[in-house]
């Protein structure tokens, strides 16, 4: 058999593979064939019958006689919704009115407001260079004011004096997402 070449070998092996190849599908479609369903044998039928007698109940007591008294319609329908009428009378409102809008002699006219009422005194004015600013607090230089420093500690509102450690710095990793997942293994 050493003399077999490589040509035959190749048949042998495809022609092996095939008859396997088909006997396992024969096996498997086997698998998922149904079965003939068999109809039920039934019993022979049998004829005999049983009479069955109900007798009447013998009644011992005498049951009350039920009196439904007449009902009365009043013959003056009334068709009612269930709603109780309280006596208030309701309308449909009608479209609003715009107001008309001032004339220029009532927009300028410094005795009366634009929507027609008196003004009680007259407006004063005021000379806009005589106005007087407000002055401005004085700092209290007891009480730290927020970033002020003090011996490598900056003062910030809310939380006192703390060290100063600068400004926040980001840093780049190579190895990172922008969203911050890892990149590779996380050994």
């Amino acid at each position: 058999m050493n003399n077999i070449n490589d040509k035959t070998k190749r048949r042998l092996i495809v022609a092996s593979g095939l008859i396997i190849s088909v006997i396992l599908i024969v096996l498997i479609s086997a698998q998922f064939k149904k079965e003939p369903i068999e109809d039920a044998v039934l019993p022979n039928k049998s004829v005999e019958t049983n009479d069955i007698i109900v007798g009447k109940p013998v009644i011992t007591e005498k049951e009350d006689e039920i009196i439904v008294p007449e009902i009365k319609i009043p013959e003056d329908e009334t068709i009612d919704n269930g709603a109780i009428d309280t006596g208030t009378e309701q309308t449909i409102q009608g479209d609003v009115e715009k107001p008309k809008e001032p004339t220029k002699e009532q927009l300028t006219d410094p005795t009366q407001k634009p929507n027609g009422e008196k003004v009680e005194t007259p407006p004063e004015p005021v000379a806009h260079d005589k106005v007087e600013k407000p002055t401005e607090t004085p700092k209290n230089n007891d009480v730290p004011q927020g970033g002020d420093t003090n011996n490598g500690k900056i003062y910030v509102p809310g939380f006192g004096w703390i060290e100063d450690v600068g400004e926040g710095e980001g840093t780049v990793a190579e190895d990172m997402y922008e969203n911050g997942n890892k990149i590779g293994n996380m050994d």
